[in-house]
């Protein structure tokens, strides 16, 4: 991606933040660290408290598709969206993206963010993510889960299908249009017209072979039914209605006091963008229990 399209993209983003922050109290906030191998990488923060929201987006996406909830729901909750390593305004990289090596930015990020009681937010590939870290961290601040539209592995598996996925992001021309068709299909509505095109911007800017790395996930479906079975937190399952199987699995096996199932009809797969209000208030109850829950040991 060229310097002129980083640029662009940035530049939509602050455009975005600017002209819809002046409705809400509490700004969004660009923040930068450096990772421990010194790439460095960027998120959004809005609203103050130990009690926060930790948003994590899904494959080759920005902190930006997170925009509606960084302003609605930081007027009760310290609100954090990240950008992953060659993900919208973090650093481009050749280095690693292997899981291990982005699980240990995620780690960084949330001590760099100096993050004590949170509740843990993924969407898409950001769930899988999300599970994988508290698989490999088990931090000890977690106050709950929010997965957003993504398997974790219960009920019946996927039939198998044929793919020319890697051939797709190897060609220039096929992959642009691959990747303008994903960032319009994941809104079931046209979105707002600046985060759409710093949805595509940060879609586009991944080098191809990071892009691919990132969809081989290492592990067995059943790992992040295994990783979910021991997290003793809430979990909020937000999904749409493809995905009802797995949130009855869910609602038949944790306690009830564990598990929350919200199945959005209309929304697209960016359902908190196609939906916000729904989105934030199913986000908004769930957390004020969750962090009223007492911690157990």
């Amino acid at each position: 991606m060229s310097r002129l399209a980083t640029l662009s993209s940035k530049v939509y983003l602050l455009l975005a933040l600017l002209t819809t922050g002046f409705a809400y109290a509490n700004p969004i906030h660009h923040r930068y660290f450096t990772s421990s191998d010194g790439v460095r990488l960027h998120y959004l923060e809005a609203g103050k408290g130990e009690r926060t929201l930790v948003f994590i987006p899904g494959w080759v996406m920005p902190a930006a598709v997170f925009e509606q909830q960084l302003l609605a729901l930081s007027d009760q909750f310290r609100v954090l969206a990240f950008d992953p390593r060659s993900q919208g305004l973090s650093a481009l990289t050749t280095l690693s993206h292997a899981p291990q090596r982005r699980l240990k930015d995620m780690d960084e990020f949330l001590k760099a963010a100096k993050v004590k009681h949170f509740i843990l937010a993924g969407w898409s590939l950001g769930v899988l993510e999300s599970l994988d870290y508290l698989a490999n961290y088990n931090p000890k601040g977690l106050r709950g889960l929010i997965l957003i539209d993504n398997s974790v592995g219960e009920g019946r598996p996927p039939g198998a299908r044929s793919s020319n996925f890697q051939q797709t992001m190897n060609d220039p021309k096929k992959r642009e249009a691959y990747l303008r068709a994903f960032c319009k299909d994941i809104y079931r509505e046209p979105p707002p017209p600046l985060l759409a095109q710093a949805v595509l911007d940060s879609a586009m800017r991944v080098p191809p072979k990071t892009a691919i790395q990132l969809m081989q996930q290492p592990y067995p479906r059943d790992y992040w039914r295994e990783t979910l079975e021991k997290q003793n937190v809430p979990v909020l399952y937000i999904a749409r209605p493809w995905l009802k199987e797995q949130g009855a699995a869910l609602l038949a096996k944790r306690p009830a006091d564990l598990i929350t199932v919200n199945i959005m009809e209309k929304p697209g797969h960016a359902l908190f963008v196609d939906d916000p209000k729904g989105f934030n208030d199913a986000a908004r109850s769930f957390s004020v229990t969750a962090f009223a829950r007492k911690v157990q040991p």
